[in-house]
């Protein structure tokens, strides 16, 4: 009898310009590859229920800025980020002489992930990753870890909120 195997490929959607992220991309592994300014807007709470998951994977580091949008920047309601990301520095920290790794949480109205490779506190270098899902109606949890090799970066770029 023959082996049946499960899972053994991804469901890999490489990303070139924005894109707007449909119910049906659940389980998707979004691949960033792009040097110019690119959004990819999550699924609006019509469109995407509770569960709903993606990850992302930069593939081209992009001086002018990947945005991963929640769908809805409208404060106290919209759909905002909660749980945060690991920034990974390459090298020495500039404040500690050890290795650098911070995590970085959103505020409470925060709408946008910004990966930007030269950005000023921001990071986004090749591998680094983010995963997304669908909590409540109105949050969307994140964590991943995000490269640069810029030591004096903080990671107070990473989060955004837009009104």
């Amino acid at each position: 009898m023959g082996r049946v195997f499960f899972d053994t490929r991804k469901n890999v959607h490489e990303l070139t310009a924005d894109y707007q992220c449909l119910a049906s991309d659940s389980g998707k592994t979004f691949v960033l590859n792009s040097t110019s300014a690119m959004t990819v807007t999550l699924p609006t709470d019509a469109n995407a229920l509770i569960g709903w998951n993606c990850k992302f994977i930069v593939k081209t580091e992009n001086d002018n800025t990947y945005t991963i949008f929640s769908g809805d920047n409208a404060d106290s309601g919209g759909d905002d980020f909660v749980g945060g990301l690991t920034l990974a520095v390459a090298g020495v920290s500039s404040t500690s002489n050890g290795a650098n790794g911070r995590f970085i949480a959103p505020a409470a109205d925060d709408c946008n992930i910004v990966l930007d490779g030269n950005g000023t506190n921001t990071a986004g270098s090749k591998g680094s990753y983010v995963n997304v899902i669908k909590l409540t109606a109105n949050e969307w949890n994140v964590d991943g870890i995000i490269l640069t090799d810029d030591t004096t970066s903080d990671g107070t770029g990473l989060f955004t909120d837009t009104d």
